[in-house]
């Protein structure tokens, strides 16, 4: 498998919508704009993200981990 195929295959199976995320924000009644500005983006770059459709770095994980009291883990994968 050439490298391009493999990151092919790994961008498919990591970027899902992150559903553990999106049930926390709603369970916590914030707004996707509020949680945006958390990590210093635009409300509609995060809706993306949330969405699966672009990945999260790592300290944006991070951020939103510690605003919803869970670990990465819990909250990304």
């Amino acid at each position: 498998m050439s490298n391009a195929e493999l990151k092919k295959k790994l961008r498919f199976e990591l970027l899902k919508p992150k559903r553990k995320l999106r049930e926390e924000r709603l369970k916590s009644e914030l707004t996707t704009s509020y949680v945006a500005s958390l990590i210093g983006l635009e409300r509609r770059q995060y809706e993306k993200k949330e969405a699966g459709e672009f990945p999260f770095h790592d300290y944006e994980m991070k951020i939103l981990a510690d605003k919803f009291g869970k670990t990465v883990t819990e909250l990304f994968y």
